[in-house]
């Protein structure tokens, strides 16, 4: 069996040539000729001299493999099943041939607003020759994605009813299907009855404005203790376990921090600088004097800054000697550690082991000062950067040169500037990135053809890009196809007709389109850009 399309004014026909071969039914052709029947194409027949034709309005519908295409929900599923059984049980009302009904998906065509689908009837005498019918619905169910937004427990009762009845009924499943749909109104009925449901009154001004209960005597008497009990090196700390909704803080509780003794601690030397200990182990009590290094003596150059160098720099020496007799400092408290560092250039040496180290307790992180840091200084220290060794007496001048770079932070890599990223290899040019839209004339408006298969129309329902604004477009105008970057447009039975270059395309023909087409669907101008 070969169709064709035709185009008359604003309908759109289906077209079968009746060859000299095929038997005509007569009673089934006056049947479907002169009567609307239900769930049947209306139906021409038509005769030029000796050609014989029969057309089938198809205006303003698509094919239900279209249709069925893509994301399928419950309603579009049902609205095609229940069509044709009504259609099956048509027939037998005006007694056509059942075995005239084309019932196949590209026979189908669909109300894409409705979702009610009528068949072809071809009213051919046709010998030995039927539909498997139940064979039909489990193709589809298996071969149909349907929406997982929605509940799909009915996607189970139909292939259950399909492969457990041995005798197929038309009656019994229409009925199982308008169960499925009656369920779904109902759904959908309860739920536009809690939407119309009277929102909840907000609170007058006056009940907004009561005061609020007030917090218990207790909490406030604990909250005032720890305020006034609190020694002042553990303010900020007390502060901050208060505020917790879930932490209790007992009256009269200073917190202290222990310094980490895990030798398998990375920042063991970065906590025990913050905690107030120098790099050999040792704690140390720190004193009000600014700690000055050569770094800092280099960056903030003066003379009192320089006495207090020399000044510290003796107080170390004097201390490393003292930690290599065992003793210490006079007016220092210092407490050797159980762990065992080495000198740089010297062999690691054991320190002697204490009777029993207690904790310092830790200021808060606002006001602890920077701690000495006890590091081996070697007779000369040269600076890689300027060159000059000693206790050099560099000029403010010269400081402040070497200190407008400013960041000491992270290294620079020297000869790398901003525009640095990766390396472009001359002589290639780069593949063309297609990246195919409409463009919509009226508004400008650029239109993504994300989809091998994109649907234009006026229902929001089915198609991928909704026009809103022009009744003259179809619920199912056109779509535009991409088949390994090359685009057609086809005109899906629009009542107003689609346009290629101000030519009048086919119905359900494709229509090939380039970068710059200009397309016309009814009276809206739009234009195809690959990117």
């Amino acid at each position: 069996m070969s169709f064709t399309y035709e185009n008359q004014g604003n309908n759109t026909y289906l077209v079968y040539k009746i060859g000299a071969s095929d038997n005509v039914d007569t009673m089934s052709l006056g049947m479907i000729t002169n009567n609307k029947i239900d769930g049947i194409v209306p139906t021409l027949f038509t005769q030029s001299d000796t050609d014989r034709f029969i057309k089938y309005n198809i205006s303003a519908k698509v094919s239900a493999k279209e249709f069925l295409s893509g994301v399928v929900n419950k309603k579009r599923l049902l609205g095609v099943f229940i069509s044709v059984l009504k259609a099956i049980k048509s027939t037998e009302e005006y007694m056509i041939d059942a075995r005239s009904l084309l019932i196949d998906l590209e026979h189908i065509y669909v109300d894409v607003s409705k979702c009610d689908a009528m068949l072809v009837c071809l009213p051919l005498v046709r010998q030995n020759e039927s539909v498997n019918i139940p064979m039909f619905f489990k193709q589809i169910m298996f071969s149909t994605q349907f929406d997982q937004n929605e509940n799909c427990d009915y996607v189970a009762q139909i292939i259950n009813y399909l492969n457990s009845t041995p005798v197929f009924s038309v009656d019994a499943f229409e009925k199982l299907l308008m169960d499925i749909d009656a369920d779904n109104l109902n759904i959908a009925a309860s739920k536009a009855v809690v939407g119309q449901q009277k929102p909840v009154q907000p609170q007058s001004q006056s009940q907004s404005q009561q005061p609020k209960p007030m917090q218990p005597a207790m909490n406030q008497l604990k909250n005032a203790q720890v305020q006034t009990n609190m020694p002042s090196q553990g303010k900020m700390q007390s502060q901050r376990e208060t505020q917790s909704a879930n932490n209790v803080v007992q009256p009269n509780q200073v917190n202290f921090a222990v310094p980490n003794m895990n030798p398998q601690n990375q920042n063991r030397i970065n906590n025990n600088v913050q905690m107030g200990t120098n790099i050999s182990g040792t704690y140390v009590e720190t004193t009000s004097e600014k700690q000055m290094s050569m770094f800092g003596l280099l960056t903030h150059y003066s003379k009192e800054n320089k006495q207090i160098y020399e000044r510290q720099k003796a107080q170390r020496k004097a201390q490393k000697e003292a930690e290599k007799n065992g003793a210490a400092m006079p007016g220092q408290n210092v407490k050797a550690s159980n762990a065992s560092f080495a000198i740089p250039g010297q062999p690691p040496q054991q320190r002697p082991q204490p009777a029993q180290a207690q904790p310092q307790p830790v200021m808060p992180q606002a006001q602890q000062k920077p701690a000495q840091q006890v590091q081996p200084q070697p007779v000369q220290n040269q600076n890689a950067n300027t060159g000059m060794t000693g206790n050099p007496s560099v000029p403010p001048q010269i400081l402040e040169n070497m200190t407008k770079a400013g960041n000491f932070g992270e290294t620079t890599v020297l000869g790398v500037g901003s525009e640095a990223g990766e390396t472009t290899v001359l002589g290639t040019s780069q593949a063309q990135i297609i990246k195919p839209y409409l463009l919509r004339i009226k508004n400008n408006e650029r239109i993504e053809l994300n989809k091998p298969v994109f649907r234009i129309g006026k229902e929001r329902s089915y198609v991928d890009y909704f026009v809103s604004d022009n009744t003259a477009v179809s619920r199912s105008h056109a779509n535009i196809i991409n088949k390994d970057n090359e685009f057609y447009i086809v005109d899906t039975n629009s009542t107003n007709h689609t346009y290629v270059n101000g030519s009048m395309i086919q119905s359900n023909v494709e229509t090939k389109i380039e970068h710059g087409t200009k397309i016309r669907l009814a009276n809206e101008d739009f234009e195809f850009f690959m990117y």
